[in-house]
């Protein structure tokens, strides 16, 4: 995986975005990884399977809605 400083993404969008359309690359600050930038077709068949998913509050499942509300209810006694 090709790894640029922080820096970079500022100076070099254009030479970053090209790598990362090719595969994942890790960004670095202070020599340490600490993201990875990726294409969204890289993203996507690589969590193809994961059934997780976020959805916008107006859009979320009612029995989502239900558990955040019992949640809710429940730290406010506290």
């Amino acid at each position: 995986m090709k790894q640029y400083p922080s820096t970079d993404l500022k100076q070099n969008l254009g030479d970053v975005l090209a790598a990362a359309s090719q595969q994942p690359v890790s960004i670095t600050r202070h020599n340490k990884p600490r993201y990875v930038l990726m294409s969204i077709e890289a993203y996507e068949a690589r969590f193809a399977d994961d059934s997780r998913r976020a959805y916008a509050a107006k859009d979320a499942p009612v029995e989502h809605v239900e558990m955040l509300e019992e949640y809710a209810a429940g730290e406010s006694r506290d």
